[in-house]
């Protein structure tokens, strides 16, 4: 049976007005398709990814394929704290502040994880989870201090690696960050908030394959 295809949704300027930072977003998977549709509902948007050249060529095709401005592109290897906050302050030079920042840098393991060493595993998590607290750490203090913002962050299923052919991939809980008590504090009486997307179907060139 042919995989059903649902019809592209077009942009009704949702985000209007705001700024959307994307982390990995070169390519053609969700960092990408994140960027451009924010870009599709009317944000500007600041792209960022550890590959230059294809970082170039997806800020290239965001801009024609939606008829907007080229976003802005700084590469950053998020693995590195200080790369990160030249990450955070290049977004603040040149779109003034972020009201979303989506956290989609992640990396699934190569090898049976029964082979996997020291080394790979501590790699899968500077990367998929390290690189969350830094760049949370880095762009959430001037949301407060604005009073308003979002993180989204995109949780990997698969980083465990593989066993015996199969991918390991533990089920993701819906929840929230920060915690109840970080709730209650004082800082929380602002708006920003940070909520871990939940994994779903997503458009890509690759659906139909």
């Amino acid at each position: 049976m042919a995989a059903i295809i649902p019809p592209y949704p077009q942009g009704r300027n949702l985000l209007a007005g705001k700024t959307v930072v994307v982390t990995a977003a070169a390519g053609t998977g969700i960092g990408f398709a994140a960027a451009k549709r924010a870009a599709e509902e009317g944000a500007r948007v600041l792209i960022s990814d550890f590959h230059e050249r294809r970082l170039g060529e997806a800020a290239d095709r965001i801009a024609a394929e939606v008829g907007c401005e080229r976003p802005a592109t700084v590469v950053c290897d998020v693995t590195s704290q200080d790369q990160v906050d030249a990450l955070h302050a290049a977004a603040l030079a040149q779109l003034g502040h972020v009201d979303v920042l989506i956290n989609n840098a992640g990396l699934g393991g190569e090898v049976d994880v029964v082979d996997m060493t020291d080394d790979q595993w501590f790699r899968v998590l500077d990367v998929t989870l390290n690189s969350v607290f830094r760049m949370s750490r880095a762009f959430l203090p001037a949301m407060y201090e604005r009073g308003s913002g979002a993180v989204v962050t995109m949780p990997r299923c698969s980083a465990g690696g593989r066993r015996r052919g199969r991918r390991i991939t533990p089920r993701p809980r819906p929840g929230s960050w920060p915690s109840p008590a970080a709730r209650r504090s004082k800082r929380q009486s602002t708006t920003c908030g940070s909520t871990p997307s939940r994994p779903r179907s997503q458009c890509t060139p690759f659906w139909p394959r």
